[in-house]
């Protein structure tokens, strides 16, 4: 397939970065997400087009990654959301790996496994970027008309707009992913009130626990460069709340653990 033919909304590229995957990656943000995070410190990659973003061609981006080997181990695509965009990166994916290269998927795991299987097939790894559990991830993440990013009064909904099933979709494609041997990382944005924090590391320990190499990462929310700073500063958990959950995790049986603060 001609990469260059095929064209893609980019947000940025970052040639060399140790933090989106193992090893020295380069990073590829591209436009669009189906979420609405209140906590988003990219909210300008939320619409899938914008005046600032670039189209530019596959071959673009594969000529940037190659023009960063020998010293990259890999690429890693994010966003917004990467696999809003799957049909467009099997054939970037499949040419770069042609070359050594891996490549890796930052997502939240709300997307249609079935529809992005061909994209998975040719993901060696995925960044799971876990938003939560339960209703409270409709005003959380779900909420698509608050484009000001306002925290709102109701944090859990008294009206359910989305389904239970789509609302459980992450889980559910992570366990998909593990036994692929697909997950480098799960990480979770530890934000209060929003969900059971604990409830979930439950859920997600019962998952991990056959795969003790994959890392959880608990990041303590931050409002610096979130659209409502002020209207989400009560729910920042305290260090000692990110501690206490990195160590219910622990007990919970997963063994790689790192927290961000």
């Amino acid at each position: 397939m001609d990469l260059s033919t095929i064209q893609v909304p980019l947000h940025r590229i970052i040639p060399f970065s140790n933090v989106e995957g193992q090893g020295n990656r380069t990073s590829i943000f591209l436009q669009g997400c189906k979420l609405n995070c209140l906590y988003c410190h990219n909210p300008e990659t939320i619409p899938r087009y914008t005046d600032e973003a670039k189209q530019v061609s596959l071959q673009y981006l594969y000529e940037q990654a190659m023009s960063a080997v020998p010293f990259i181990r890999g690429v890693t695509v994010s966003g917004g959301e990467p696999t809003i965009h799957h049909k467009k990166l099997v054939p970037l994916f499949q040419a770069l790996r042609k070359q050594g290269l891996t490549c890796y998927l930052d997502s939240s795991g709300f997307f249609d496994y079935e529809v992005i299987e061909p994209l998975i097939e040719v993901t060696d790894k995925f960044l799971f970027d876990l938003k939560g559990d339960g209703e409270g991830l409709q005003t959380l993440c779900f909420d698509r008309k608050n484009q000001q990013g306002k925290v709102p009064e109701q944090i859990i909904p008294t009206i359910a707009h989305i389904k239970p099933e789509n609302l459980a979709r992450n889980l559910q494609n992570l366990a998909k992913l593990l036994p692929l041997g697909k997950v480098e990382e799960v990480r979770l944005v530890f934000v209060t009130t929003f969900f059971d924090a604990h409830q979930l590391i439950e859920k997600v320990a019962k998952l991990l626990e056959p795969y003790p190499d994959v890392l959880l990462k608990i990041i303590r929310v931050h409002t610096k460069g979130t659209r409502d700073e002020q209207g989400l500063t009560p729910f920042v958990p305290t260090i000692e709340q990110t501690d206490e959950l990195a160590a219910f995790a622990k007990q919970c049986g997963i063994q790689k653990i790192t927290t961000i603060y």
